[in-house]
C-alpha cells in the first residue's frame, strides 16, 4: 500500500524546499492517522457556496497547520464537480494568502472522495498549511468540500545522523525526495 512508503516510528527525517528547514532533523516519536473534511461541522465552514462558473477565492485551511515539532502528510479527495487549486505554504500575511507553491489542480476524477490519490499527497510542518480555491465548472451552485486523509507525526529534534539513515521529504508541493 502507498502508506508503506511513508516514514515509520523511530525513523530520522528532514525536510527540503525551504531554507528555514535546512539542517534540521527529527526522530519520529509517534504517528497517528487523521481525517478532516472542510465544511463538515460548523467550525469547519471554510467555503461558502460558489455559483456556476465562479471561484471561491483561496481559503486557508488553518486547522491543518501542525504545531511545533509536528508534521503532517496528507492527500485530498473530492466529491463535487469543482476543480481545486492548492497553494502550500499558505501562511497568513497582512494581505491574505502567501502561496508560494502552486501544488496542484485536482478534481474528483483525479482524486475521488472515497479513495484520495496519494500521488497528490504533500508534507506540512509548522506554518505550512494549504490554501485551496475551488472553480465551479458545473451548471449548479455548489458548496465546495475537500476531504483530507493522512498521518500526523510527533517529532523530536536530533542532530544529523552520521550513519546515513536519513530520509528527506519535500515540503508542500507534491511528492518527496526520499
Amino acid at each position: 500500500m502507498w502508506w508503506d512508503e511513508l516514514p515509520k516510528l523511530g525513523f530520522t527525517i528532514g525536510f527540503v524546499g525551504d531554507p528555514q528547514w535546512k539542517d534540521k532533523f527529527f526522530k519520529i516519536e509517534n504517528i497517528e492517522g487523521f481525517e478532516y473534511q472542510t465544511g463538515n461541522t460548523s467550525g469547519t465552514a471554510e467555503f461558502s457556496t460558489v455559483a456556476s462558473g465562479g471561484l471561491s477565492g483561496f481559503k486557508q485551511i488553518e486547522v491543518l497547520d501542525p504545531d511545533k515539532n509536528k508534521a503532517v502528510y496528507t492527500s485530498m479527495g473530492f466529491k463535487d464537480g469543482c476543480l481545486y487549486e492548492f497553494k502550500v505554504k499558505a501562511g497568513t500575511i497582512r494581505f491574505g494568502p502567501d502561496g508560494d507553491k502552486n501544488a496542484a489542480r485536482l478534481s474528483a476524477q483525479k482524486s475521488p472522495w472515497w479513495d484520495p490519490d496519494p500521488t497528490f499527497g504533500f508534507w506540512m510542518v509548522e506554518n505550512y498549511f494549504p490554501a485551496v480555491q475551488a472553480r465551479n465548472v458545473t451548471p449548479f451552485t455548489i458548496t465546495p468540500s475537500v476531504y483530507f486523509k493522512g498521518f500526523k507525526y510527533d517529532l523530536k529534534p536530533v542532530p544529523r545522523p552520521g550513519d546515513g539513515k536519513l530520509s528527506l521529504y519535500q515540503l508542500g508541493g507534491v511528492g518527496d525526495t526520499s
